[in-house]
C-alpha cells in the first residue's frame, strides 16, 4: 500500500456567492477604475467648453476715483489759466461701462462717466466754490477685418472645445468598452477554471472508484499488484492536478475583484461565474458589413475622425493669426458739462455737444512674422498627425475584424470536431468497461480511457469559452459591444 489519500471533493472550502454575468457587467460599469477617470476627464473637458464661451459674456467695469492733481503752469497755461502758476484740480471721477464680443469678431462697448471737480482756476472766477459736473455717453465699435475677423475665427475656441469634449466622451465609450470586454473575457475565463476543477474532481473520483475496485480484484486473485500501484500513481496525479485547478480558480476570481474593486479581505466569499455559456453557433459575418458598422459605431475611431477636424479648425486660426491687425474703429457720444448732476446728465443738454470719430487701425510685425509662421507650421504638423493616427486605426480595425472572424470560424469548427472527439471517447469508454468485466481488459486501459472521456468533454467546453470570447472580440471590433449591456 501507498501514501495515496483520497481528498476532500468540493473545489473550494469559502463561501460561494453566484455571480450573473450581466451583474457583473453593470458593477464594473460603474465601479472600475478606468472607467470612472475617463468619466472624470470628460466632466473636466465640459469645463473647457464652458470656459471657451465665456468670452461672450457680457463684460461689465465700473470705477470710482477719488484724487487731487496738482501741476505747475506752463507759461503758455498760465496766461489761459488767469495767470496762476500752479493748476490745482480737486475731484471724483466715476467710469461704468458694458463691453460685449460678438461671434462676428465684432466688439461693442458702451461707457458712461462723470467727473465732480473744482480747480483753482473754477474758485479764481466762481468765488462761490460750486463743483463742475463733466458727463460723457459713448458707444464704441471695433470690427476686425483681417486677424480676428469672421465668425469661424471669433468661434475656434468654443468649436476646439466642443470637439474636446466629443474625443473625451468617445475616448470614454472606448476604454468603457475595452474594460467591458476584459471582464467578459475574465468572466469566461473563472468559468471556465471552474470547469477544470470540475473536471478534476471528476477525475479524483474516477481514480478513488477504480482503485477500490483494483484493491478488491486484487483479493480475489484477478489483477497483480502492478496494476494497483498503476492506479495509485494515477490518483496522485489527478489530486496534484486538482490543487492546481482550484489554484486556478483562486486566480481567476481575484481577476473579477480587481476588476470590481474589491480586495479579497473585504470581501472573503468566493466568487463562482453563475451562468451558461452561450450556445456555439455558426454565424456567418461578411467582412465589408462588419467594417461599416465598425467605422460608424467604433469609438475610438470617431475620436480619431473628431481630432482631424480639431487640428484642421487649429490649422485655420493659425493661418488666420498670421493676417495683419487691421480693425475698423467708430465711437460715438455726447457731453455734458453742468454745475449739477442731473444737469449735466440731461440728453436734451448733451445733445448739441456729439463726439464721433471713424477710422482704422493697423498693426503687424516689422518684417517676417515668425510666431504666427511657427504656430502654422506646428498646426500643419499636428494636422498630419491625426490624419497617419487615422489611418492607422483603419488598418488596425480591418485586421481586427479579419482576426475576429477567422477566430469565431475557428472556434466554431474545433467546438464540432471536439464535440464529435468526446462522443466516441465516450462510446470507447463504454465498450472497454464492457471487456473488463468479460476479463478482457485491463485497470490501466480502463484509466486511460476514463482520463481521455474527461479531458475530451473538457475540450468541448474550451472551444465554447474561445467561440464566446470571439463572439465578444468580434462585437467590440465593430464597436456593439456595449448594446447587448445596455
Amino acid at each position: 500500500m501507498t501514501g495515496v489519500q483520497t481528498c476532500a471533493l468540493p473545489i473550494s472550502a469559502a463561501r460561494e456567492v453566484d455571480l450573473p454575468l450581466a451583474p457583473f457587467v453593470r458593477q464594473i460599469r460603474a465601479a472600475n477604475k478606468a472607467i470612472l477617470s475617463k468619466r472624470t476627464e470628460q466632466a473636466i473637458a465640459e469645463t473647457g467648453l464652458e470656459r471657451a464661451n465665456s468670452v461672450f459674456q457680457p463684460q461689465a467695469s465700473v470705477s470710482v476715483l477719488n484724487g487731487r492733481q496738482r501741476v505747475k503752469n506752463t507759461p503758455e497755461e498760465a496766461l489761459i489759466r488767469q495767470n496762476l502758476g500752479i493748476y490745482d484740480r480737486v475731484g471724483l471721477d466715476y467710469s461704468m461701462g458694458v463691453s460685449q464680443l460678438l461671434e462676428t469678431g465684432t466688439k461693442l462697448e458702451a461707457k458712461a462717466t462723470m467727473s465732480k471737480f473744482l480747480t483753482n482756476v473754477t474758485r479764481n472766477i466762481r468765488p462761490t466754490d460750486d463743483d463742475d459736473y463733466k458727463t460723457f455717453y459713448g458707444l464704441t465699435l471695433t470690427q476686425p477685418l483681417a486677424r480676428d475677423a469672421g465668425r469661424d475665427v471669433t468661434m475656434a475656441r468654443t468649436r476646439v472645445a466642443e470637439l474636446d469634449t466629443r474625443a473625451a466622451e468617445f475616448a470614454s465609450g472606448d476604454t468603457e468598452a475595452s474594460v467591458v470586454a476584459e471582464a467578459v473575457f475574465a468572466y469566461w475565463d473563472l468559468l471556465l477554471a471552474q470547469e477544470r476543477a470540475a473536471s478534476a474532481v471528476e477525475k479524483v473520483r474516477m481514480g478513488e472508484r477504480l482503485l477500490q475496485e483494483a484493491r478488491a480484484l486484487n483479493r480475489q486473485g484477478r489483477l497483480p499488484q502492478s496494476e494497483i500501484w498503476e492506479v495509485e500513481n494515477n490518483l496522485g496525479r489527478f489530486q496534484a492536478g486538482l490543487s492546481e485547478a482550484r489554484q486556478g480558480v483562486q486566480e481567476r476570481v481575484n481577476k473579477l475583484r480587481t476588476l470590481l474593486m474589491t480586495a479579497a479581505n473585504e470581501a472573503p466569499a468566493s466568487l463562482r461565474a453563475s451562468d451558461a455559456l452561450p450556445a456555439v453557433r455558426n454565424r456567418p459575418v461578411p467582412f465589408d458589413d462588419a467594417m461599416r458598422r465598425a467605422i460608424d459605431r467604433r469609438d475610438d475611431y470617431r475620436m480619431r475622425k473628431v481630432m482631424v477636424e480639431r487640428e484642421g479648425i487649429q490649422l485655420a486660426y493659425a493661418n488666420n493669426q498670421g493676417l495683419p491687425k487691421l480693425d475698423l474703429v467708430a465711437s460715438y457720444g455726447l457731453n455734458g458739462l453742468e454745475l449739477s448732476a442731473a444737469r449735466s446728465l440731461s440728453y436734451a443738454r448733451m445733445n448739441d455737444f456729439p463726439a464721433w470719430s471713424l477710422g482704422l487701425q493697423l498693426s503687424m510685425p516689422l518684417g517676417e512674422n515668425r510666431q504666427a509662421k511657427a504656430d502654422v507650421q506646428a498646426a500643419k504638423l499636428r494636422k498630419e498627425d491625426a490624419l497617419l493616427q487615422l489611418k492607422a486605426l483603419e488598418v488596425a480595425i480591418a485586421n481586427d475584424i479579419d482576426t475576429g472572424i477567422g477566430m469565431l470560424s475557428s472556434a466554431t469548427e474545433r467546438w464540432s470536431l471536439w464535440k464529435d472527439v468526446a462522443e466516441r471517447e465516450q462510446r470507447q469508454l463504454e465498450l472497454e468497461r464492457t471487456r473488463l468485466t468479460a476479463g478482457r481488459s485491463d485497470m490501466r486501459e480502463i484509466l486511460l480511457r476514463e482520463e481521455r472521456a474527461i479531458n475530451a468533454r473538457l475540450a468541448v467546453v474550451e472551444q465554447q469559452v474561445a467561440w464566446s470570447k470571439a463572439d465578444v472580440l468580434l462585437e467590440a471590433a465593430q464597436g456593439q459591444l456595449l448594446d447587448r449591456w445596455r
